[in-house]
């Protein structure tokens, strides 16, 4: 998601979606490693779930808070707009 290649990759990587995005890829790889170490211990599984949970929220959380951010700053839709454009009349003038 953040290898994008562009503007867009800037607003995963500013602000509160960083953060937001940091904490939810830490929680994910916590809780898949209680997981593996739980084995049968009821208390581990629960707590690797939650964490789990609040790493799937998180993530979902900061593509959210990266969209406001690229909504907020027309150069993350106008700039990539008027590359498509160019590009597409490149093409049609070529053929």
């Amino acid at each position: 998601m953040e290898k994008r290649a562009g503007v867009v990759e800037e607003a995963y990587q500013q602000g509160r979606a960083k953060k937001l995005l940091r904490t939810a890829e830490a929680l994910t790889a916590g809780g898949a490693l209680l997981a593996l170490a739980a084995r049968r211990n009821r208390v581990c599984a629960a707590v690797s779930g939650a964490a789990l949970l609040a790493g799937s929220a998180l993530t979902r959380f900061g593509v959210f808070e990266a969209g406001v951010n690229s909504a907020e700053d027309p150069r993350y839709t106008v700039v990539p707009q008027r590359e498509r454009l160019s590009a597409r009349q490149e093409t049609t003038s070529d053929g």
